[in-house]
């Protein structure tokens, strides 16, 4: 009877024990729950916050493209009318796929194609003699005009420009120098190439720079001004030919005053 209560004390004892320990387990397992709920919550927290973050840079980029491409059309639409103004025709291909119609997304393909057209608009504009050789004001334009020497009519293809004796001479175009020489007429003179059917002619400089096969950038200082060959005083005698036929700088001049950094 003894041996039977002792047994029974000692499996209620168990019993006990067991059962405190499935509330320690329990309490764990809730603790655990909770835990893992945090972590998840979190998990699902930052989840948000880096799709919210990829989102926005998502919208970022598109609108650093689309700004970027509304930058470059701009520019190509200044840079065409220079052109129309001048007359040059410049063969691109267009996309018929952006040409009219409502404003679509812009997407990679079209902002290289649009980076691809500015370029070689570029590329065209570096090599036309625009703007001014040097920064005096015009004394002889372009035509007909009363021969300075003989005092009777003729043709003066190209116009004059004042200035002093040594004052800087600038090319008009990217080019490579076709003549650097002197004679009786022109004085010291440049031709210069641009490769394109253009050639800007700099005559009556005091000195010369730059020889003859050189490669010239638009703005680099290719010689003085001066009274050389024939010629009634220091000034600079600029002229412009296109297929060797002898044009109106003037033009081109004025079509430089176009801002191409809109």
């Amino acid at each position: 009877l003894v041996l039977g209560f002792m047994a029974g004390i000692a499996f209620f004892s168990q019993n006990l024990s067991l059962s405190s320990r499935n509330r320690v387990l329990d309490t764990q397992l809730v603790e655990t729950m909770t835990a893992l709920d945090e972590i998840q919550a979190s998990r699902t927290s930052l989840i948000a916050r880096y799709e919210d973050k990829i989102a926005k840079l998502e919208k970022d980029r598109e609108n650093l493209l689309e700004g970027s491409i509304s930058r470059l059309d701009e520019k190509s639409k200044v840079i065409e009318k220079v052109i129309d103004n001048i007359g040059v025709e410049v063969k691109i291909e267009e996309d018929p796929n952006h040409s009219g119609g409502p404003y679509i997304s812009p997407d990679e393909n079209y902002c290289d194609q649009l980076i691809l057209k500015a370029d070689r608009y570029l590329e065209v504009l570096n090599r036309i003699p625009l703007g001014r050789p040097v920064p005096g004001k015009i004394s002889s334009k372009f035509g007909h005009r009363t021969d300075p020497i003989k005092k009777k009519k003729a043709f003066h293809p190209g116009i004059d420009f004042r200035g002093r004796t040594g004052d800087e001479v600038k090319a008009t175009a990217d080019a490579v120098v076709k003549t650097s020489a002197s004679n009786g007429i022109l004085g010291h003179h440049i031709i210069l190439s641009h490769e394109n059917g253009y050639e800007s002619i700099f005559a009556h400089l005091h000195k010369r720079l730059v020889k003859k096969g050189e490669r010239v950038k638009r703005g680099q200082v290719i010689g003085h001004i001066g009274n050389t060959g024939r010629s009634t005083g220091s000034h600079l005698h600029y002229g412009i030919r296109y297929n060797k036929k002898s044009i109106d700088p003037l033009k081109y001049l004025q079509v430089a005053d176009l801002s191409l950094s809109k």
